[in-house]
């Protein structure tokens, strides 16, 4: 089967997925406004087509999915017919896919329905109840719609991103995660992270928190806040922060000072935030899987946004969590289960349970092996292997290869 993958910062979503879907034997042309990915990553045979765009220039939706348009316009001249069409239609890439390929079953990935709430108004107790912009989600809103109206099914990765949809779209979307390829991680007794001189291990006092920026959104004002109860408890416990430090991030409250973690850690006293808060930056992959591998206690917060790869890495390394109510996350587990869940905003019982977690190593192995069996029934790459199989199928009524994802050696 033919594939025809579109995302503007490839491979996005298709990370895991498009090397396995070239392993099965489908061909897959890439449309991007990136590089393309390393041939050694698994996309060995992959087609790039890499769109000129300018970022100095328009950079609205409209404008971006008449370009994509007009670049799919020229391939289908030149012969470019797929079987499939996957589309990220955040930035309006998927907006004229259909014009060009009528005929073709177009699949897109809208993410979430933004609202006040998804970026903290009226959630977080630190910014207000409502947004100073009323139409601040309006354009991408539209886009959305737009998008799942054109397609012939739209995808999403967890329960909350399908329920901040409106119900008239909902009957559309369904819930299908990317999947995560297990043999990446586990829990592993060898695991190290150096820093200050020192290889840290499991087994130690590491509390864990990544994002892709350091800001509320995530909730870092609130990891920070709680910190100082933890330390009075634990003087030797370290938290190791990973994620650009600079102002930039999904939200759109604007820090004070250089930076949300700077904010946040002149709120401390000065000898915590020198002796036991680590920012460590953007680590490689597989730092970062060893770091989680090492984690006691990984910090899953978040406002009702969309859920973070990160975290579903920690619970694949036995890390066990903490989520708040009414994050992505707090869908998927079972508060005392497979992960702790808090409220938002009240750091007294967020610094509990991580106290809970540092004291227990029982309680944390017990939380690890159910957050790592959700994963394996739900999140890993080959469930999602086996749902886009199916769905590939009944889109376009084609037999294709039921190839087992193989672990690496």
């Amino acid at each position: 089967m033919h594939l025809l993958l579109v995302h503007q910062n490839f491979p996005g979503q298709f990370r895991d997925l498009g090397p396995m879907w070239l392993a099965q034997g489908h061909v897959i042309t890439a449309l991007s406004a990136a590089q393309p990915p390393e041939l050694e990553c698994g996309w060995g045979g992959l087609e790039h087509v890499r769109y000129s765009w300018d970022p100095q220039g328009d950079t609205s939706p409209e404008v971006r999915g008449r370009t994509v348009g007009d670049v799919c316009s020229q391939l289908k001249q030149n012969g470019l017919k797929p079987d499939l069409i996957l589309a990220h239609s955040g930035w309006g890439e998927a907006l004229h896919l259909s014009d060009v390929w009528p005929q073709t079953p177009l699949v897109v990935l809208p993410e979430l329905w933004g609202s006040e709430r998804a970026l903290g108004f009226g959630f977080d107790p630190a910014l207000p109840t409502n947004a100073p912009d009323p139409d601040l989600f309006d354009s991408d809103n539209t886009i959305a719609a737009l998008s799942i109206e054109k397609s012939s099914v739209a995808l999403v990765p967890c329960l909350s991103q399908w329920q901040s949809f409106p119900n008239q779209l909902r009957s559309k979307i369904q819930v299908l995660p990317e999947g995560l390829p297990l043999e990446r991680y586990g829990a592993n007794p060898s695991a190290s992270i150096s820093m200050d001189g020192r290889d840290w291990s499991p087994g130690d006092k590491l509390v864990t928190m990544v994002s892709r920026h350091l800001e509320p959104l995530r909730g870092l004002r609130e990891a920070l806040k709680a910190w100082p109860q933890v330390h009075e408890i634990h003087p030797d416990a370290q938290l190791l922060l990973v994620g650009y430090a600079d102002a930039g991030g999904y939200g759109v409250e604007s820090p004070r000072g250089n930076s949300h973690l700077a904010d946040a850690l002149a709120s401390l006293p000065k000898h915590i935030a020198a002796t036991t808060i680590h920012s460590l930056g953007v680590l490689s992959h597989k730092a970062m899987v060893s770091m989680l591998q090492c984690s006691a206690c990984h910090l899953a917060l978040s406002y009702p946004y969309t859920l973070s790869w990160s975290n579903l890495e920690a619970l694949a390394c036995k890390a066990p969590v903490v989520t708040n109510l009414e994050s992505p996350l707090s869908f998927e587990i079972q508060d005392g289960i497979s992960g702790h869940i808090c409220q938002f905003g009240d750091q007294r019982d967020l610094a509990e349970l991580i106290v809970k977690l540092l004291d227990n190593p029982t309680l944390r192995r017990d939380l690890g092996e159910e957050g790592y069996k959700l994963i394996e029934r739900k999140f890993s790459l080959d469930a999602a292997l086996e749902a886009y199989d199916a769905l590939f199928k009944q889109l376009t009524g084609k037999a294709h290869s039921k190839t087992k994802h193989v672990m690496e050696a």
